[in-house]
């Protein structure tokens, strides 16, 4: 038989080439150039969040302070959608939005954030908080009607009337069998999509976000070019979070067992040449 020819693959290379294609199908080489031609001043605004990092009080006040509309920029209006949309995209061109997603880093997201000019700030936390504050978000889902229903859950964990009826212990250890995978995915994604250049991204931690909340704001205005904060009254500050309150630092290692904390820690170590720093880790 005679031997099989092998091709060398450059596996950076090829992923950009799908990437592109997978864009340039969508989207002519000439209406890209209109879009460009077309774009507004006021900017396409991507808070790619992970879940209970305050990511709703982030999107909330930047609307506030640029004047823009909430916009989700998904392919569905689902929180189980994680990849931009290139219809929703052109529709906001001109005038600009803010968006929360729970979007992962990928090339495909990437060379749509390069079109059109998005520059995405990666909100993040602590993963022992995000799991404690996971759990209390179930506890109180639970007492809402649709709870059960499908209606209402993250991609990694559903809620069901399953769920309602654990113990907080084992509430506890399914997030961290369900969720935290996806949170180390979610990591994973954009510090590779970083590390290689692909996106010029701003990565905010809820750690740095709530105890200096005007000083991160205007750290984050700054780097979308937009003119330093225009909310100066702290106090009001202060209201808008304890409308969409997630929970404090800290509470991970004071509510999680030792066991668990060592579960917790087993799906980052896939991940060795990977900083896993802004989770607290």
């Amino acid at each position: 038989m005679p031997a099989t020819t092998r091709l060398p693959i450059n596996f950076d290379q090829l992923a950009r080439t799908v990437a592109s294609a997978a864009v340039g199908d969508g989207l002519p080489r000439d209406w890209q150039d209109a879009l460009a031609r077309e774009r507004g001043d006021r900017p396409i605004v991507v808070v790619a969040a992970a879940p209970k990092s305050g990511s709703t009080f982030l999107v909330n006040t930047l609307g506030r302070a640029l004047g823009l509309p909430n916009v989700r920029l998904c392919s569905a209006y689902s929180t189980n959608e994680h990849d931009l949309y290139l219809p929703a995209l052109c529709l906001v061109n001109r005038n600009g939005c803010v968006s929360q997603l729970h979007m992962k880093g990928s090339y495909h997201n990437a060379s749509l954030m390069r079109m059109f000019g998005i520059r995405p700030l990666i909100l993040v936390r602590r993963i022992d908080d995000i799991v404690v504050s996971l759990a209390h978000d179930f506890r109180r889902k639970a007492q809402q009607p649709a709870y059960g229903s499908g209606l209402i859950g993250y991609s990694f964990v559903w809620q069901d009337q399953c769920i309602a009826e654990l113990s907080d212990e084992r509430l506890l250890d399914m997030i961290i069998a369900l969720a935290v995978p996806w949170f180390v995915n979610f990591y994973v994604s954009w510090f590779r999509l970083c590390e290689r250049h692909a996106v010029d991204a701003l990565w905010v931690t809820y750690e740095q976000l709530i105890p200096g909340k005007r000083k991160t704001l205007d750290q984050i205005l700054a780097f979308l070019g937009a003119s330093p904060s225009v909310i100066v009254d702290d106090e009001l500050l202060e209201q808008r979070y304890a409308t969409f309150r997630t929970g404090g630092t800290g509470e991970g290692a004071a509510v999680l067992t030792p066991a668990q904390r060592a579960r917790l820690r087993e799906p980052f170590a896939f991940y060795p040449g990977v900083d896993f720093a802004m989770y607290g880790l």
